[in-house]
């Protein structure tokens, strides 16, 4: 499970809502994005989550901590976060 911050940078749809770029969503990933499948992030222990149209690219990268996931309909910036990493191990255990 990773714990990210994802900013919404680009809309590509016809029917985007412009106000929805910029937004960051902090949650967690149960795994890394796979093009094809939509990216579902968790957002609260509650069980909201956002889940994103089919990944179609993925760019990475050395460091591997911040990656960009462009969908059908966006592209997001997705941060690794230390912070909310440790929250949630503290969480389970």
């Amino acid at each position: 499970m990773l714990a990210v911050l994802a900013t919404k940078i680009r809309s590509n749809g016809e029917a985007s809502v412009a106000t929805a770029v910029g937004k960051a969503y902090e949650g967690f990933l149960i795994s890394e994005p796979v093009v094809g499948r939509g990216m579902v992030i968790f957002r609260d222990p509650n069980g909201r989550r956002m889940v994103t149209t089919a990944v179609r690219r993925i760019l990475t990268t050395e460091q591997r901590q911040l990656f960009y996931v462009e969908t059908e309909n966006s592209v997001y910036r997705i941060a690794i976060v230390d912070h909310l990493a440790a929250r949630a191990s503290t969480a389970v255990g």
